[in-house]
C-alpha cells in the first residue's frame, strides 16, 4: 500500500490551505463589495402593491402642454396598456374603461433622473416611482441591470432604464485590478486598441451608451470617441484630467456629466480658486461663459446637471449631522451609507465631503468663500447654457454621491435649477422631454402613442416648482399607483432598510 511521503503530504496540505484561503478571501471581498453596493439589503416584495392597468381614463384633469408652458384645462387622457391612446377636451370613453377623476389636479409626464447609480439596490426602484420618476439613466451599468430592466418591462414596479456601460478607466495598480474584476462597475483598458475593443464589446452587450472616467489617457479618450461615432453609440461621462474644453468640442462626446465639470476646467485654466482670488475667478467665468455655451450648442453636447449636489457641499463639509437632518436619510441604502471594510461610506468620519481639518473661524470663512464662489460659477455657466438653448438633463448622481437619495434628490435638483435661473417650464422640460429626446425614448410628452408614464399632482408645478412633490398618483409604464400604494412602498423600503442596518442612524434623522 502506497503512502504519501512527508513532502507530498506537506504540499497537499499547503495547496488545500491555499485554496481555502483564496476562496475565503474571494467570498470576503464579494460580501464587502455587495454590502457597499446595496446587495445585502433586504429586498421588498413588490407583488404586495396594487396597481390599475389595462384600460383606464383620467378625466377632468389639467394637462401639461407639450412645451411645458401651460396647463390645458378639462382634459381627458385615455390609456390602453402602456400607451396613451388619446388626449382631448371631450372624448368618448368606452364603458369598459376604469375612470379616475382628475378634477382639480395636474397631469405631467413622468419625471426622468438622467444621472443615477442603481448598483445592486432594487429597492431604489420603488423610491423612484414613489417620487414620480418613471425613467432613469444608469451611469455605471452592470450586467444585472439588464435583468432588472427585463423584470420591469415584464410588469415589476420600477422606472424604465437607459443603461450606460461600466465606467471606462485607464489606470494601473492592484486596487484598480480588484475594482475591475470584483466590483465590475469600472473596467480598465490601457491602450487605444483596448479602448476601441471595449466600445465594440459594450455595444454588443446592449448598453445604451459608453461611460468615460476622468482618468483616461488622452489617446484612449479620442480612440473611444472615434470608435463610438463609427458605431453610432453615444459617449457620456467625464472630460479626462489634463484635457481642455477644446478637446471636448472636437472629440465627438455626446454628453458631459455634471455642469460643474466646466467650472473645474475654468479653475484649472485660471490657476485655481481660493478665498483670496474668488472675485477675479468669477470675473473670468463671466468672461468665458457665453463662448463656452455657444460651443456646447454648436457641437450638440448635452449636460447632466447634478447642481444640487454642489449646493450641499458647504453643509456636508462643515455640519454633516445637520445636513443629514434636512434629507430623507432613512431611505438611503444602508450599505452605501455605512460603507464596508473596503469602501468608504457617508456617515461622519467617513464622508468624502466632510472637512475635519477646519478647526477655526478663519478656516471656516475661507471654506465658505470658496464654496460660494464655486456655486456662483455654476450659476453663471448654467444661465449661459440656458441662454444658448443647450440641452440640460436633470440628474442627481443618486447613490453615486453622498447625500443624494434615490427619488427624493430629483425634486431638490429641480428646485436648484429653478434658483439658478431656469423657468418652471424649462425645469420641467429638463426632467421630461429634453432627456427623453436625448435618450431616444418615447416618453416626455402627454400625447397619443407616447408611453403612459405620468404623474398626477395636487398642485400646479408651473406656479411653484416645489409642487412636483405634491404627488397624488403615478402611472409608470401603464400601471396606476395611488397615493395609498405609494405610501406603502415608502414604508416598505424604510422597514427593509431598518432591518438591514448595522449602524443606528436615529440621531441623524430629522
Amino acid at each position: 500500500m502506497n503512502t504519501l511521503s512527508p513532502l507530498k503530504k506537506w504540499l497537499l496540505v499547503t495547496i488545500i490551505t491555499l485554496v481555502i484561503v483564496l476562496l475565503a478571501s474571494y467570498l470576503f471581498f464579494r460580501h464587502e463589495i455587495d454590502q457597499s453596493l446595496g446587495g445585502n439589503t433586504e429586498v421588498v416584495d413588490v407583488s404586495q402593491f396594487e396597481t390599475i392597468s389595462g384600460l383606464f381614463a383620467i378625466t377632468n384633469v389639467n394637462v401639461l402642454s407639450a412645451d411645458s408652458k401651460t396647463m390645458l384645462p378639462n382634459q381627458m387622457v385615455l390609456i390602453r396598456g402602456n400607451k396613451i391612446l388619446s388626449v382631448g377636451h371631450k372624448l368618448f370613453v368606452p364603458s369598459n374603461y376604469k375612470l379616475i377623476d382628475g378634477s382639480g389636479k395636474y397631469l405631467i409626464p413622468g419625471l426622468i433622473d438622467s444621472h443615477v447609480h442603481i448598483k445592486k439596490s432594487k429597492n431604489d426602484f420603488l423610491l423612484y416611482i414613489a417620487n414620480g420618476i418613471t425613467q432613469i439613466g444608469e451611469m455605471t451599468g452592470m450586467e444585472q441591470h439588464f435583468d432588472y430592466f427585463e423584470q420591469i418591462k415584464n410588469g415589476a414596479i420600477g422606472p424604465m432604464m437607459f443603461i450606460s456601460s461600466p465606467k471606462i478607466t485607464s489606470q494601473q495598480g492592484m486596487k484598480i485590478f480588484f475594482r475591475s474584476n470584483f466590483e465590475k462597475r469600472h473596467q480598465n483598458f490601457l491602450s487605444a486598441h483596448e479602448g476601441r475593443k471595449a466600445v465594440r464589446k459594450f455595444m454588443s452587450m446592449g448598453y445604451d451608451a459608453i461611460k468615460l472616467s476622468s482618468d483616461l489617457e488622452a489617446n484612449i479618450y479620442y480612440a473611444i470617441n472615434d470608435e463610438a461615432q463609427k458605431l453610432g453609440v453615444p459617449v457620456i461621462g467625464h472630460l479626462p484630467v489634463g484635457l481642455q474644453l477644446t478637446d471636448l468640442y472636437q472629440s465627438g462626446q455626446s454628453q458631459l456629466s455634471h455642469i460643474d465639470s466646466i467650472t473645474h476646467n475654468l479653475m484649472n485654466e485660471f490657476g485655481g480658486l481660493s478665498s483670496n482670488n474668488s472675485e477675479a475667478f468669477l470675473a473670468y467665468v463671466r468672461q468665458q461663459a457665453d463662448a463656452i455655451a455657444i460651443k456646447f450648442k454648436e457641437n450638440n453636447i448635452a449636460l447632466a446637471s447634478t447642481v444640487w449636489l454642489h449646493k450641499t457641499r458647504p453643509m456636508q463639509s462643515a455640519d454633516l449631522t445637520g445636513f443629514f437632518k434636512t434629507i430623507e436619510l432613512e431611505y438611503q441604502v444602508p450599505g452605501w451609507l455605512e460603507g464596508s471594510l473596503i469602501s468608504r461610506g457617508c456617515l461622519p468620519g467617513d464622508n468624502a465631503y466632510e472637512d475635519r481639518h477646519i478647526t477655526d473661524a478663519e478656516g471656516m470663512l475661507a471654506a465658505n468663500v470658496y464654496y460660494q464662489s464655486y456655486n456662483e460659477a455654476i450659476k453663471i455657466i448654467t444661465r449661459a447654457l440656458v441662454a444658448q438653448s443647450v440641452s440640460i438633463l436633470a440628474g442627481t448622481d443618486a447613490l453615486g454621491a453622498c447625500g443624494m437619495i434615490a427619488g427624493f434628490s430629483l425634486h431638490k435638483e429641480l428646485e436648484t435649477l429653478n434658483h439658478l435661473g431656469l423657468t418652471n417650464a424649462q425645469v420641467l422640460q429638463s426632467a421630461t422631454l429634453v432627456p427623453a429626446i436625448w435618450m431616444g425614448i418615447n416618453t416626455g410628452k402627454i400625447e397619443a402613442n407616447y408611453r403612459a408614464d405620468l404623474v398626477l399632482l395636487d398642485k400646479n408645478p408651473l406656479e411653484n416648482i416645489r409642487n412636483t412633490k405634491s404627488i397624488n398618483a403615478v402611472i409608470a409604464n401603464g400601471k396606476y399607483l395611488s397615493r395609498t400604494q405609494l405610501d406603502r412602498m415608502l414604508k416598505a423600503v424604510k422597514d427593509a432598510n431598518n432591518n438591514s442596518r448595522k449602524v443606528n442612524i436615529d440621531k441623524y434623522i430629522k
